[in-house]
């Protein structure tokens, strides 16, 4: 097994900084995704590590070798992309054998010179990938003839028989419908884990990221914001981009300020009042939170702030609920909103509810979007 670094790389196409001094690390035999919008330069950064581009600044690493000289073929990575890119007019057997085909292998008795596999070689180690990929029963059909699900397995079967350093992955689950899209997901992290070698997937589906990765590479415009597992990306995001980006149902930001009165400190929104603590100048922030952490209660229940329920989704098990905000003894004030789970069928629109901010997972943000770590929400007095 071998893992990857990138050092302080940059790539430029004239004008344009596609990658901005981006570094991170990859461990021996870890699945590592990189997440980003389109345009944000994932795919980029996946094609530098490849060799198919080559950084304007920077160094890429693989395992303790520094590779920025060296042509794709000598890297050996192997690169599984969007399109699968298989050749139309072999079987899928001969697709998973093209490169084992024209990749000579030192010989035992000289390595110095080169030979090319045998036949026996050949079909023992395409016939174990199609096994372990489940697609024995598909070899001898062309492309047109399989599924995409099928046809993405072919791909991943010829970059396993190559036994590389390293996987790369461009966004391959993105053409397969939602169904089978699940399934293979759960498929590619049983191979990760059965394999043990090193990943690096790119996608813009952050369920894909959640599920998949050990780490995620969270990119924007070419820059890296942050480099954490799932769990730490989740609960404690370095900007508020990426507590935006990450996460499923959409944190809930809510735009108020930071006001003082007889020593005590709150962040005001419209009608509503939230106590803080922690040591900050008052002004503009915003205040993040997810549904979950968004408890719902009845109606006057002591230490919630007042709501009424303004819009339902219903999600099977769970519904996700749109609430509207009130003072303690006002008149509903449109325009102070925020999403909470609740139980399936529990309530109405029109009913008022009473909500409570989980204090343990509030977050606060600056105007430019940076994480305020001095405020926390403090419990009701």
């Amino acid at each position: 097994m071998t893992g990857l670094r990138l050092e302080h790389v940059t790539k430029k196409f004239k004008e344009f900084t596609a990658v901005n001094d981006v570094s991170f690390e990859v461990k021996d035999g870890e699945f590592v995704v990189v997440l980003g919008a389109s345009g944000s330069g994932k795919s980029t950064i996946l094609r530098l590590i490849a060799g198919l581009e080559v950084q304007t600044s920077g160094h890429v690493y693989i395992g303790d070798m520094e590779v920025d000289d060296y042509e794709p073929r000598d890297r050996n990575i192997a690169m599984v992309f969007q399109s699968y890119a298989l050749y139309p007019h072999l079987t899928a057997y001969n697709n998973i054998a093209f490169a084992l085909r024209v990749r000579r292998v030192p010989r035992d008795d000289d390595p110095d010179r080169y030979r090319r596999r045998t036949r026996e070689e050949i079909d023992e180690r395409v016939r174990h990938a199609a096994e372990l990929l489940g697609i024995t029963d598909t070899l001898e059909k062309k492309p047109a003839a399989l599924s995409g699900g099928q046809r993405q397995r072919v791909a991943l079967a010829r970059a396993i028989v190559r036994d590389p350093e390293a996987f790369l992955l461009d966004e391959p689950l993105s053409n397969l419908d939602a169904k089978i899209r699940s399934s293979a997901r759960i498929e590619l992290k049983r191979l990760h884990d059965q394999l043990k070698q090193t990943f690096v997937f790119v996608t813009h589906d952050q369920s894909e990221a959640m599920t998949l990765a050990d780490r995620l590479v969270i990119v924007d415009h070419g820059r890296l914001l942050q480099y954490d597992t799932p769990e730490r990306v989740l609960r404690d995001p370095a900007s508020q981009f990426v507590a935006s980006f990450v996460g499923s149902p959409d944190m809930v930001f809510l735009e108020g300020a930071v006001e003082s009165r007889a020593g005590a400190a709150s962040f005001v929104l419209g009608p509503v009042r939230i106590p803080v603590r922690g040591e900050t100048a008052p002004g503009p922030v915003t205040l993040g939170i997810r549904p979950w952490d968004v408890s719902i209660g009845p109606e006057n229940a002591p230490g919630g702030i007042p709501a009424v329920v303004r819009g339902v989704e219903r999600l099977g098990s769970s519904d996700q609920l749109y609430l509207e905000l009130t003072a303690p003894g006002a008149a509903p004030a449109p325009g102070v909103s925020v999403r909470a789970m609740g139980r399936a069928y529990e309530n109405q629109v029109g009913d008022s509810v009473s909500v409570s901010i989980d204090p343990d997972h509030a977050l606060f943000f600056d105007k430019d979007g940076a994480r305020v770590h001095s405020l926390e929400t403090a419990p009701p007095a």
